[in-house]
């Protein structure tokens, strides 16, 4: 129950900031997509839309999710309110799993409600119910759910400038690091092609998780590959929250 409240707490003060009005937003970006830049396009309105409209979820959701989680421990800490909570019956786990729990339900709803936007949109330019755009729908959010993982370790390490730039930086680097690693086997001395391997094992390489392509396309992604994808997503959050509660466990409050 402690989870929970924590959880609902965090939840709350999204609220508050507005966070759900980004959903409007996206509502707006897409309709524009659509119905203005898709018919100049050349009969490529659909791929517009579903393009653009993924992009933006994917972006959108990403910047609050690290605007927020970056801050979300050091921010309790500087203004001295995880005395009080820590000074009730919350061990810091506790404290920790509910903080990442709570942003997670508020980008669960952002999900939500942007991806509710971007069907009835291109429901309403294909004129059928384009399925495979949820499974595309369902790994940004399992990427997500690895990034605010992240983000809360960052925070418990760092200022939230600090871990957004962080945070940022490994997001690029798992949607390039195939990339790296070739560059570096290519032009890179030997302790360089060393740090590209080690990088490219070590950090989660976002891009099992981006079927966006594929789904635009038209091509299949079938149940084995949403399930390998989640199970690596879940992974690296597990590992990611494990980090930070070890390093919250062991850090001293003045």
């Amino acid at each position: 129950m402690r989870i929970i409240a924590l959880a609902r707490n965090t939840f709350r003060e999204g609220v508050r900031d507005r966070l759900f009005l980004t959903i409007g937003m996206f509502a707006v970006a897409v309709l524009a997509a659509s119905f203005i830049v898709g018919p100049l396009s050349l009969g490529e309105q659909q791929r517009i839309t579903q393009d653009l409209g993924l992009a933006l979820m994917s972006v959108l959701t990403f910047l609050i999710a690290i605007l927020i989680g970056t801050g979300i421990i050091y921010k309790e800490i500087e203004r001295k309110t995880v005395y009080t909570v820590l000074s009730k019956p919350v061990s810091r786990w506790k404290f920790i799993v509910g903080k990442f729990l709570g942003l997670n339900a508020i980008v669960a709803v952002l999900i939500l409600g942007m991806s509710a936007v971007l069907m009835i949109v291109d429901t309403a330019v294909t004129g059928s119910f384009q399925a495979g755009l949820l499974i595309a729908i369902f790994l940004i959010w399992m990427e997500l759910v690895l990034l605010t993982a992240l983000s809360v370790l960052m925070s418990t390490l760092c200022s939230p400038i600090l871990g957004a730039i962080f945070t940022i930086m490994l997001y690029v680097a798992g949607h390039t690091s195939a990339d790296l690693k070739e560059l570096a086997a290519r032009f890179g001395s030997a302790s360089v092609r060393t740090l590209a391997h080690v990088g490219y094992y070590v950090l989660p390489n976002l891009e099992y998780l981006n079927v966006k392509s594929k789904v635009i396309h038209g091509v299949h992604v079938d149940g084995a590959y949403v399930a390998f994808a989640c199970s690596y997503a879940l992974l690296y959050t597990v590992v990611f929250l494990t980090l930070s509660i070890l390093v919250f466990e062991r850090r001293e409050f003045r």
